[in-house]
């Protein structure tokens, strides 16, 4: 058998042993959700030190990641660190380690396994191969991590997850392999935005439409605008007061709207999976054939929503001495 024959093999006969190890490590993650914060909040209470030790003033780029070095080593580690406002050119960056044992126990178990089923092959398939494949799966569980810490660090100021830290007034989180493929968790951006803004932002979108995706909206006004199959997943308004703007089929995941208001506005047939709405004022605003899985309403809203039986089933109520 030649080499080429022999990984061609090993791909086709490891694929069900990949499936079922991507599912094991989504329920394993989904099942420790709350180690995972705890590991982000120990990761920014260390960067703080480092942060004072060095008398740095303020940080605007957090990365967290799992190094590829510590998996070939046998060891579960996450990675944190943080830079100013030079970024890559931050000659002091902060840097700390947080041992995250146990957490990718389904990795490790899924990387054994496949080391021993490339024996059969006899030396044509080898470690590097095996690794290869695995760092491949890596991008995979990071995805997984990013997607559960969107949600457990949407209410980090109430939680006091970077309390430790001096952040910039701009600032972001991103999980995954630095400067590379990173997946955004948190973003602040508490800078006034003008109606300019939303409408240049509105035309770059048709072209390049992650523009709006993640994007921090703060005390802004918005009024006449119409979206349609937008992607503004894990946006946030913030004290935003929008007037007459229609979003039709656009991907609404995840949103916030703390203190925001809506008038005359309209969410056709958008995904607001997740989303919070709790802390928003609701005039004249519809939601026919949305999808409200899991989002959070008023219940003081409610009776002036019109929701179908559906939405009403799959949507969370939350009164307001909750919020």
């Amino acid at each position: 058998m030649e080499r080429e024959q022999a990984l061609q093999a090993f791909r086709e006969s490891i694929s069900g042993q990949l499936r079922e190890g991507r599912e094991h490590m989504a329920e394993h993650l989904l099942d420790h959700a709350p180690r995972l914060e705890e590991l982000v909040r120990e990761g920014m209470k260390r960067l703080g030190k480092e942060m004072e030790q060095q008398k740095k003033e303020s940080v605007s780029f957090l990365y967290g990641s799992i190094l590829k070095t510590d998996l070939l080593q046998g060891r579960a580690r996450f990675f944190f660190h943080g830079l100013d406002s030079a970024w890559y050119l931050d000659e002091s960056p902060l840097e700390v380690y947080v041992d995250a044992s146990g957490l990718l126990e389904p990795f490790a178990g899924l990387w054994k396994s496949l080391s021993e089923e490339s024996r059969i092959y006899k030396g044509l398939v080898n470690e590097y191969d095996v690794a290869h494949r695995m760092f491949e799966e890596l991008a995979y569980v990071d995805a997984q991590i990013a997607g559960l810490l969107r949600y457990r660090l949407r209410d980090w100021e109430k939680k006091g997850i970077f309390a430790d830290l001096t952040l910039a007034p701009s600032w972001f989180l991103k999980w995954g392999e630095y400067r590379d493929r990173t997946e955004c968790i948190v973003r602040m951006d508490r800078t006034v935005k003008e109606s300019i803004q939303w409408e240049e932002a509105l035309k770059k979108a048709r072209h390049a439409p992650e523009t709006l995706a993640f994007g921090y909206w703060y005390q802004g006004e918005y009024q006449g605008s119409s979206l349609q199959e937008q992607d503004l997943q894990f946006s946030v308004f913030e004290e935003c007061h929008l007037t007459g703007i229609a979003f039709e089929k656009c991907n609404l995941e995840g949103s916030r709207f703390p203190g925001s208001r809506f008038t005359g506005c309209s969410f056709t047939e958008c995904n607001l999976w997740g989303a919070d709405l709790t802390d928003c004022e609701l005039e004249q605003v519809t939601f026919q054939g949305a999808d409200l899985t899991g989002a959070l309403l008023p219940a003081e809203s409610i009776p002036f929503l019109h929701l179908d039986a559906e939405q009403l089933q799959r949507v969370l109520l939350v009164r307001k001495e909750e919020v």
